[in-house]
């Protein structure tokens, strides 16, 4: 069926077609919710550009490349709050190599009708388009396992070419570790389709093999070598299998490990016996197999075995898993009266009822990074490049912080049960860390923020206090500015001549007066930044509040 849309538009038409999906990118580039992982790269990024080291410096669970590629960007661009908007535009080149590399996909398995329908159903498909369009590294790292695919599917035996997709596939270890599962489940894939093949000709699969192994060891070698010369192999083991290996505490459920185990014993039988009619030498037929087995597999891996599934763990098997149903569909319906304009018809409505869903669940027009900006153009005002910034996971972006490790799903769940120690605390005081970025952060240190820090403009936290009676403690010592919310006020503290600005040190003061009514203890570069408390102490802004929970 969709096999019978006639590409008679030829090459102009596939990009202009291409074009609209950019048009589009372009027009949604700020509709689509802030992920927490995209400050979190870019923080990894910007750390980097001013010599850093990844794993050492700053904490990253992923793989280096991603990052080290957007380092120099980020230290082009410098500081700057609108920094997110323009790494969105950075990645869009990734979007579109995925949709070129599985346009390639589907001409050579199938026809250029399947292959023009499924880049529209793929790049209009909403968790494709609003994850490809993230700053993150599954960005980078579904773009060139599609491209090794593509590769590979063209590679007709040839050493050269396996070694380039294995170059790819490093490359893609290079940038997230998921390489491992989603490869041995290609593996797996690869031993039910060509099993029979490959006992014929071993002479071929071990020349093949070794391209492709010796390719996938090039970039990662890379980074291993240079990592070993700054010596930041340890941290870099660390942050990359121990930490993303540590216990959570969290239930292992045997039974969804289980049902996988049953489900690959049962598609391998399956096509295994399937196979025994096809022609061994029809490479189509295996690869199509093959792209549709390993779709199958690996979804149902992130769903049932994964520890922690998202949305973006799917991204490299969504064009693989659209390429086998259509072209299955095309396959299908050679035999009905289809016409060519009925087809490319019905491609249009789907592409159009996507669209409609996006337009539904991210309306273009909405500006979801204005709220980010706002916090960043606040940090940035109130704080030089050497301050600290406490946030869940470098939400700063331009500022160190002052704990090593973020806090996202498996540190939290850690802290939850009780496997690791909140330690956060100890470091905001030993790093004098006088702003806070309040999000997902563990009960012990929401405490400590309500009781040493004031929310106010950007619903960014600074180190300070109310003012209630003639004592207070002062945690962390520092300059600080007396006011009563308006402007700066002189006040005597421990006896000394009346000022409004004061060196505090750690520890308990005394003020003598309160004839000026309420007042705010406030950290001075943040009141002379035009940062400015507007929640009492001890409580959270109210969007904040059901999330975390006022101590």
């Amino acid at each position: 069926m969709f096999s019978r849309i006639r590409p008679w538009y030829g090459t102009v038409g596939r990009c202009l077609g291409l074009l609209a999906l950019l048009v589009l990118r372009l027009l949604w580039l700020r509709a689509y919710p802030l992920n927490s992982d995209e400050p979190q790269h870019a923080h990894v990024a910007w750390s980097i550009g001013q010599g850093d080291l990844p794993y050492r410096d700053v904490f990253d669970n992923h793989g280096p490349l991603f990052s080290a590629i957007y380092a120099p960007l980020m230290h082009a661009m410098g500081p700057r709050s609108d920094i997110l908007e323009w790494l969105r535009l950075a990645v869009v080149p990734w979007y579109l190599l995925a949709l070129v590399a599985t346009w390639c996909l589907a001409r050579r398995l199938y026809s250029r009708g399947i292959a023009d329908a499924s880049v529209v159903l793929v790049g209009l498909t909403h968790a494709f388009f609003i994850k490809m369009g993230e700053f993150r590294t599954d960005d980078l790292w579904t773009a060139l396992w599609l491209c090794a695919l593509a590769t590979a599917v063209h590679a007709r035996g040839r050493a050269s070419r396996w070694a380039l997709v294995g170059l790819l596939l490093g490359a893609a270890l290079s940038v997230s570790q998921k390489t491992l599962p989603l490869s041995c489940v290609a593996l797996l894939a690869a031993a039910c389709v060509w099993a029979i093949p490959w006992r014929k000709d071993r002479r071929a699969l071990l020349k093949g093999g070794s391209a492709l192994l010796a390719g996938c060891l090039v970039v990662p070698g890379a980074f291993a070598l240079y990592l070993a010369t700054q010596h930041d192999l340890g941290p870099a083991w660390y942050d990359l299998v121990a930490y993303n290996l540590s216990a959570t505490g969290r239930a292992a459920h045997a039974d969804h490990r289980l049902v996988y185990a049953m489900l690959a014993v049962a598609v391998a039988m399956a096509t295994t016996t399937w196979l025994r009619r096809v022609d061994p030498g029809d490479a189509p037929t295996h690869w199509r197999l093959f792209l549709g087995i390993h779709g199958l597999l690996f979804a149902s891996f992130i769903w049932l075995v994964w520890p922690l599934p998202t949305a973006q763990d799917f991204l490299p098997v969504i064009p693989t898993i659209f390429v086998s149903l259509i072209g299955l569909v095309g396959l299908f319906g050679r035999s009905a009266a289809w016409p060519r304009s009925r087809a490319a018809a019905l491609v249009a409505m789907l592409g159009a009822v996507e669209l409609v869903l996006l337009i539904e669940q991210a309306p273009p027009w909405r500006d979801t990074l204005a709220y980010k900006e706002g916090q960043l153009r606040t940090v940035l005002a109130c704080t030089s490049p050497d301050d600290t910034v406490m946030d869940a996971k470098s939400g700063a972006i331009f500022r160190p912080r002052p704990y090593h490790t973020v806090l996202e799903s498996i540190a939290l769940q850690r802290f939850e049960r009780g496997l690791k120690a909140e330690d956060i605390v100890p470091a905001l005081v030993a790093h004098r860390t006088m702003t806070v970025i309040v999000d997902r952060l563990p009960p012990a240190t929401r405490a400590f923020i309500a009781q040493n820090y004031l929310s106010g403009t950007a619903n960014v936290f600074m180190a300070g206090k109310q003012l209630v009676g003639r004592d207070f403690d002062v945690t962390l010592a520092g300059t600080y500015t007396v006011t009563d919310g308006a402007s700066e006020v002189a006040v005597v503290i421990d006896g000394r001549p009346a000022a409004s600005r004061w060196q505090l040190s750690e520890g308990h003061h005394s003020l003598d007066t309160l004839s000026h009514g309420a007042l705010d203890l406030v950290w001075s570069p943040a009141w002379r930044g035009g940062w400015r408390p507007v929640v009492t102490p001890g409580s959270f802004p109210p969007h904040l509040n059901a999330s975390l929970g006022a101590p």
